[in-house]
């Protein structure tokens, strides 16, 4: 014997289905209509030359991604006093939800940092230009302290990871900086560091317990505008 009532029951689910897709679909395309993006990206910029007065920074786009995150792409920040500039194709945002709603000065915002394609040009000797195929950070922001719980990085000239914390002063380039890590120099990079007048004074690499994977443990305090950089 079959239960009459199946067919019924079926076009019922397929009806509730078929609202749910239209519900979210809509719910997408309001989303995307009307974020502020524009809003967001005057914020961000206004932010920027709070901290650094000098400082110029550009997004190209600025949208929701999901995970739930922001998305931002085609972004640029020179800090001409500092002679560096940053760029970066990508960069994705992705927060915990709860510590969206929380009083930053009282709460720390906690956020995954995946950044895509990035090009630095910093005042340093020798080697003043780096690329980054990606960066991946984990931070805290609370009040005038940035943590840096995590840093890891996948780059052209080297790899590195790193954790510590920046405490940010006004003027932006007198913020502190408390960092540590450790860094694998390409073959390239480390050629032309040896051949530089520097090469001289760059101490023998680490090695793990296979006698691989060369790495050179560092450390950064001091400030942004005046950085002491150590290798251990």
């Amino acid at each position: 014997m079959r239960f009459s009532g199946w067919k019924p029951l079926r076009l019922r689910i397929r009806k509730i289905a078929a609202y749910a897709g239209c519900f979210l679909a809509l719910t997408g395309i309001w989303g995307v209509f009307l974020f502020p993006s524009d809003e967001l990206i005057r914020l961000a910029q206004c932010g920027v030359s709070q901290i650094a007065p000098d400082a110029t920074l550009s997004i190209g786009r600025l949208g929701l991604s999901l995970p739930p995150g922001l998305l931002m792409e085609n972004i640029a920040l020179s800090l001409p006093k500092n002679k560096s500039a940053v760029q970066a194709d990508q960069i994705r945002v992705l927060p915990k939800l709860v510590s969206l709603f929380q009083d930053r000065k009282q709460h720390s915002l906690s956020a995954r940092l995946m950044i895509a394609e990035i090009r630095m040009e910093l005042p340093l000797p020798v080697i003043g230009s780096f690329q980054f195929n990606q960066i991946q950070a984990d931070i805290d922001w609370k009040g005038e302290k940035l943590d840096i719980l995590s840093l890891t990085a996948d780059g052209v000239q080297m790899d590195g990871s790193l954790s510590g914390g920046i405490e940010v002063k006004t003027p932006f380039e007198n913020s502190r900086l408390q960092i540590t890590g450790v860094v694998h120099l390409k073959p390239e990079t480390l050629a032309r560091l040896k051949a530089s007048f520097l090469g001289g004074g760059i101490p023998g690499p680490k090695t793990d317990g296979n006698g691989q994977n060369n790495f050179w443990p560092f450390q950064i305090t001091g400030t942004l505008v005046a950085p002491l950089i150590s290798l251990k």
